[in-house]
């Protein structure tokens, strides 16, 4: 079998093919980047590296020929319809190839009435898939946690959490978890074919989390919401980028970035760590 990961020298990319060569022979696994100097290291390694671009059709053919399994990771591209235009590039490559299963990792901010703006995507996605010839598995990814441990400086010194959220809370879970997670989907044929949302094992209120974050790093953390204007201006790095990320706490605020499955548990057979374990180690890393 040939597994084959795109987008593979993001964040979230490096942790799939770090977790895949545990089970993957390198002349098993390729990458797909629009980069290859930036997968320098697997390739060291033996693992094939493919060039292609989201906006080349035939690039994206040529890159998934002899594949069996595809690991597909959009990128941030925006507005949705750009995405799509990317998404819908790399299904017909997958179509021409004969992908035997194409594994699409989304993320859990794709309801009908979620007010993410980059949402509109997914739900492209869910119905092109089902519309479409190649088998596939839809992966729903709760929040990562991973932007929090370097994040948690600013808000000591700030002793304040400022998500626009409410009283609603949100899950959480590590890419390095849904690595693992992910790559059992891959290797294993009995769980293709289906719907999964991968999350920690319990979702936050705001007021847990800063009580959490105040213990962590030993300095008080309350729980102070912006307005959604306020932290719209505060993170518009890049510009224009604040709407989009407020966008995803007016989801949060809707109480849609909740959901708790034990989806992580069923298939890899151990829960997801917990927020507090994984904060704490790599905030300590940091000091």
């Amino acid at each position: 079998m040939i597994y084959n990961i795109t987008a593979a020298t993001g964040n979230l990319g490096v942790k799939i093919v770090e977790e895949a060569l545990k089970y993957i022979p390198p002349k098993n696994l390729v990458l797909t980047v629009r980069n290859p100097d930036k997968a320098a290291q697997f390739q060291e390694k033996g693992v094939q590296i493919k060039q292609a671009n989201y906006r080349s059709e035939k690039a994206l053919a040529a890159a998934f020929d002899g594949t069996d399994v595809l690991i597909y990771i959009p990128s941030l591209t925006f507005p949705s319809v750009a995405r799509i235009m990317e998404f819908e590039n790399a299904i017909v490559a997958a179509e021409n190839m004969g992908i035997k299963q194409f594994i699409f990792i989304g993320f859990m901010a794709d309801h009908g009435n979620n007010p993410f703006k980059m949402s509109p995507f997914f739900g492209y996605v869910q119905r092109r898939l089902a519309s479409g010839n190649v088998p596939y598995t839809y992966i729903r990814n709760g929040m990562y946690s991973d932007p929090l441990p370097p994040y948690l400086a600013e808000l000591a010194k700030r002793g304040q959490l400022l998500y626009p959220v409410a009283d609603q809370r949100i899950s959480f879970i590590s890419r390095k978890d849904l690595a693992k997670a992910i790559m059992q989907i891959a290797l294993r044929e009995d769980l293709h074919n289906s719907e999964y949302t991968l999350t920690g094992p319990k979702s936050w209120s705001m007021n847990e989390l800063a009580e959490l974050l105040s213990d962590i790093s030993r300095t008080p953390i309350i729980y102070e919401p912006l307005s959604n204007q306020q932290f719209a201006e505060l993170y518009d790095e890049p510009k224009g980028f604040g709407p989009i990320l407020v966008s995803l706490y007016e989801a949060a605020a809707m109480g849609l970035m909740a959901e708790v499955t034990e989806d992580f548990e069923r298939i890899t057979g151990e829960k997801a760590e917990d927020l507090s374990t994984y904060i704490k180690r790599e905030y300590q890393k940091l000091l």
